[in-house]
């Protein structure tokens, strides 16, 4: 077996022969486009596929969401456990880890040149939604959104606590705080059809966000 010096030289003369595209820091190219920090991991799958590894970190971080509702401001701590998801493209190129936060990328990272990993039975592809995109109403269960669209292509769990403050003044009125779970799904419908992003809370959908154009097919 190779020792790492020659591992290290065999890996380079593989990038003269077969040079792959640069990417800026915080951005990774795959061939299905360019992915960088800030886009979902539906972007992420849709672009590049599945990882060879993916990990659940220990730890945990608050992150503090302000929102404006009349004269209603909204605050949502939000307790956000990170993931790790490590992607090796084989020797001729150096291995990716992407770090995720509530679903959204934080930090592309590269490591050493990866590994022959032939024989390795590929994933499945991004599951479809088996519903249209127009179909979402808020103020709709969680059951009632599954039997229609069936599972979707990626949930996100978590526990925000939420404090309403009225007023801007220096001693503004606290209205109410409270805990509520949140769940965020996404559906893909297709390369034609924009993503829908579904934040349920309490068991409720709260609100629907789109996104980029979707890749399931």
């Amino acid at each position: 077996m190779f020792g790492p010096a020659l591992r290290s030289m065999a890996g380079a003369a593989g990038l003269a022969l077969l040079p792959v595209p640069a990417a800026a820091d915080g951005s990774m190219r795959c061939d299905g486009g360019l992915v960088s920090v800030g886009d979902s991991k539906l972007d992420l799958v849709g672009k590049c596929g599945w990882p060879a590894l993916q990990e659940q970190q220990v730890g945990e971080r608050t992150v503090v969401l302000r929102e404006r509702r009349g004269l209603v401001s909204l605050d949502r701590r939000v307790t956000a456990s990170t993931e790790r998801w490590t992607y090796d493209f084989g020797p001729n190129r150096f291995i990716q880890i992407v770090a995720f936060e509530l679903g959204k990328i934080v930090s592309i990272e590269r490591g050493g040149y990866g590994y022959d990993r032939a024989g390795q039975a590929p994933r499945p592809p991004v599951p479809r939604a088996r519903c249209t995109d127009a179909v979402f109403h808020e103020g709709e269960g969680i059951y009632e959104v599954l039997a229609r669209c069936g599972e979707p292509a990626f949930r996100e769990v978590r526990v925000d606590v939420q404090t309403r403050v009225l007023g801007d003044g220096p001693a503004p009125a606290l209205v109410e705080a409270a805990s509520v779970a949140v769940e965020v799904w996404t559906y893909d419908f297709g390369p034609g059809s924009f993503v829908r992003h579904l934040l349920f809370e309490d068991g409720k959908l709260a609100r629907v966000e789109t996104g980029s154009y979707g890749y399931a097919r």
